[in-house]
């Protein structure tokens, strides 16, 4: 019997090739993991109350969930969020073969706010005329702080110094790109405290004016300032008895102690027939120290016959401190031509005491 030879090459061969067959077969139907193609905010940056849109686009996953309660999703979507604060969302595609990630962060800035005036306010808050206050404030979150009264632009924190001569509200306004708010405080100016020096006391008159004997008769009355201060007014008692003297002006002049003028007030008009306190305002403008001034008074240019009567007390005793000074030499306004009496005028003056 004749013995058949195996041939081992072949049967070499066959069993590669099954094994090649196989792992090409098995590679074939293996799973690939998913694909996140793209995942994304827009804007990532957005303050609170504002939304983002979330978009994502993946391929070869079974399933896709999103975080922060979002949960599945298509494959291919959108959504629209709206965080609170600065949140990271993650998305997650699934298949057999597993899952893969990613993620994208959308930042929340805080809501801006109006600026915050802390404080405003001026100390002290009441004044009399002279005095000052200071205004103090601090505000926060403002791009410009502004305070009226023609105090213009102002830093945040600071002071200010004020010496308002009536009662005066002012208003700070703190600006930023939300808006504008405003504050206001209140200094209460109080009249300044007045010096009075006053003869009331009339038993005698005088003749005040012009005629054809005198061209011109002035009067006047010196006085004692005890407090220094602004002088403010000076009244004299006249009486007129011509029928018209609107075209008359009265002069009044405050002097000092050796008779320099110092300033000028004027009166014109005056009823025929009526009396009364003739009153020339200085408008506080000369400061005046304690010591000895004169108001002369008497007419500019005047009408011979358009003449007055100036009231007075003949004894001198009603005011002590002063004297009745009369010019008749037809230029009063040179002071060499006043001469003193011993009986004093009717007159009052108000002097504003500098606080």
């Amino acid at each position: 019997m004749k013995s058949q030879k195996i041939n081992y090459f072949k049967y070499f061969s066959l069993f590669f090739a099954i094994a090649v067959l196989v792992f090409i077969a098995g590679c074939g139907g293996a799973s690939l993991t998913p694909i996140v193609n793209s995942f994304s905010a827009d804007p990532t940056t957005i303050t609170v109350g504002e939304s983002s849109t979330l978009s994502w686009s993946v391929t070869d996953a079974t399933s896709v969930t999103i975080n922060q309660s979002i949960g599945s999703v298509a494959l291919i979507s959108t959504t629209t969020v709206s965080p609170a604060t600065t949140t990271t969302y993650t998305l997650t595609a699934t298949n057999a073969a597993g899952s893969v990630t990613a993620a994208t962060t959308i930042t929340v800035n805080p809501v801006a706010e109006a600026p915050i005036v802390n404080s405003f306010s001026a100390f002290p808050s009441t004044i009399t005329v002279g005095e000052s206050s200071t205004l103090s404030w601090s505000v926060t979150d403002a791009t410009s702080v502004t305070i009226n009264q023609s105090i213009g632009s102002v830093a945040l924190i600071s002071t200010a110094t004020v010496s308002p001569a009536t009662t005066t509200t002012y208003t700070l306004t703190a600006t930023n790109a939300v808006g504008s708010v405003t504050a206001a405080t209140t200094i209460t100016v109080n009249p300044a405290a007045t010096l009075e020096i006053t003869q009331t006391e009339g038993t005698n008159s005088a003749w005040f004016g012009a005629s054809t004997t005198y061209v011109n008769v002035g009067q006047g009355q010196s006085f004692q300032v005890t407090e220094a201060g602004f002088f403010n007014q000076f009244q004299i008692y006249l009486t007129s008895t011509s029928s018209s003297d609107s075209g008359d002006i009265i002069v009044c002049n405050l002097r000092d102690a050796s008779g320099n003028v110092l300033q000028n007030a004027y009166n014109s008009g005056f009823s025929a027939g009526n009396g009364g306190w003739q009153t020339f305002n200085f408008n506080l403008e000369t400061y005046v120290t304690p010591g000895t001034y004169y108001c002369t008074c008497y007419v500019s240019n005047p009408i011979v016959d358009h003449w007055y009567s100036c009231h007075g007390n003949s004894d001198g005793a009603s005011y002590p401190e002063g004297t009745r000074y009369d010019s008749r030499g037809g230029n009063p306004e040179d002071w060499s031509t006043w001469n003193p009496y011993t009986w004093d005028l009717v007159f009052k003056v108000i002097i504003k005491i500098s606080p």
